[in-house]
């Protein structure tokens, strides 16, 4: 590994770069790496046994990747037993599958961008899928239409001018068009080998075509993603440098989304009524479960929360014993009015307009799951919401937001979350209930 601070550059889940995002990226870059520090506004996953999630100048965080390696030992906690010896094995490599979903949402994001270049609006929004299914799958199937590898300049400005004769001998020349052809005629023969097989492929690639669509729609309730920088060589004399090798103490980059506000009101929300994957121990199940009780009949968990007072100048903050006290609806309630300054001052109130614009997000999340979401569950992951808690502040007009964090144990699940749909519908009931109380 180099020394200094390695960076993995990855496409954002907007569709821009880590660069373009920034123009002035390079001139700061420096000024960045003096400035990484751990996140004061931080509201869930603090623990004494996980490091802290940092931040970077002008907009960044950098949250740490926990990465569990198979010959690692683990701790009495991770056994059960008469199965003693045998690891959690939803730990293992949870930090990477973190990073792969964060990258599959920059590749739909980018592929999103590359249909809407090659095909024109259609105002029927159903439509416009369809096509996007059709055109993302008609670019897998190479069997039955000679490549440009198999044709060269055929499909370039002057391939017209190649005689008919020349591109034949192309193609007899070369064997990957003849296995084409070979398949091409034992599917129109009616070889059910052949055909099942094509099936299977042409149903691969819609789901392929299908779910990257899902994913796209997704990342705008998502923080953007900037890629993975490791800090195990944390130099401040040296500039972030692009690299390909292992990290030692991986940090993904992501966009602060608290950054906007000068006295960010933030909770983080543990979503699902479960916050274990159905893979784990049943040591682990019966803890999560311990943890709150409540988890499987509400959807949700309030983690942490800080909320700005501006007579002292400071926030109150509230934490995870907090929110495992919580056990009634009423009392779930009483802690949203908290967060929402609800509490009997009306110095303190949340505009109706902001609290609005939470609900309007949190309808779209509820109808991706709905509507787009078929085959992925997000255990153990939380939503996280932010706005501006000093009404007197200039950043009081920016808008809320709410984005969906923590994707460590994603996993694929026919039939979609259940679970986090109804935390998010919850959540959602509550907010209803607040909001018909306020004018």
């Amino acid at each position: 590994m180099s020394t200094g601070t390695s960076f993995y550059h990855a496409t954002s889940s907007s569709g821009d770069s880590f660069e373009s995002n920034n123009s002035s990226f390079n001139e700061h870059n420096a000024t960045l790496l003096r400035k990484p520090q751990q996140m004061m506004q931080q509201v869930g996953g603090v623990s004494s046994h996980k490091k802290p999630v940092l931040t970077m100048e002008p907009h960044y965080i950098l949250k740490p990747l926990r990465l569990t390696h198979l010959h690692q030992k683990t701790s009495h906690h991770d056994y059960n037993g008469a199965k003693d010896g045998l690891k959690d094995k939803t730990k293992v490599y949870r930090g990477v599958r973190e990073i792969a979903f964060y990258e599959a949402l920059a590749f739909a994001s980018r592929l999103s961008h590359l249909i809407a270049s090659c095909m024109e609006p259609d105002s029927n929004s159903l439509a416009t899928e369809g096509k996007s299914i059709g055109y993302i799958s008609s670019c897998h199937h190479n069997i039955f239409r000679p490549s440009v590898s198999s044709f060269p300049g055929a499909y370039s400005s002057n391939g017209g001018t190649r005689s008919i004769v020349k591109r034949v001998k192309d193609f007899c020349t070369s064997a990957d068009s003849w296995n084409r052809l070979a398949f091409l005629v034992a599917h129109c023969a009616g070889d059910e080998a052949v055909m099942s097989e094509f099936k299977s492929y042409n149903e691969t690639c819609t789901t392929l075509a299908t779910t990257m669509i899902s994913l796209n729609k997704m990342s705008a309730f998502t923080p953007d993603y900037y890629g993975v920088v490791d800090l195990q060589n944390f130099n401040t004399n040296e500039h972030l440098q692009t690299t390909t090798a292992s990290l030692s103490h991986p940090h993904l980059i992501l966009g602060n989304i608290t950054s906007n506000f000068r006295h960010p009101n933030i909770i983080d929300i543990k979503m699902g009524t479960q916050a274990y994957e159905p893979a784990a121990p049943e040591s682990k199940q019966r803890r999560e479960i311990q943890k709150y009780t409540k988890q499987a009949e509400f959807g949700l968990r309030i983690v942490g929360m800080r909320v700005y007072d501006k007579v002292t100048d400071d926030y109150i903050c509230k934490g995870k014993i907090f929110g495992t006290s919580l056990m009634t609806k009423d009392q779930v309630i009483g802690a949203l009015q908290t967060f929402f300054r609800l509490d009997g001052d009306s110095s303190k109130t949340l505009c109706p307009s902001e609290i609005d614009g939470i609900m309007r997000q949190l309808t779209q999340i509820r109808d991706w799951f709905e509507n787009s979401n078929s085959e992925i569950a997000f255990y153990a992951g939380s939503i996280l919401i932010a706005y501006e808690g000093d009404a007197t502040s200039s950043t009081a007009s920016e808008p809320p937001a709410v984005k969906m964090i923590d994707f460590a144990h994603v996993c694929r699940k026919q039939g979609g979350d259940e679970g986090y749909l109804k935390g998010v519908k919850t959540l959602l009931a509550m907010l209803h209930e607040i909001r018909n109380t306020m004018p």
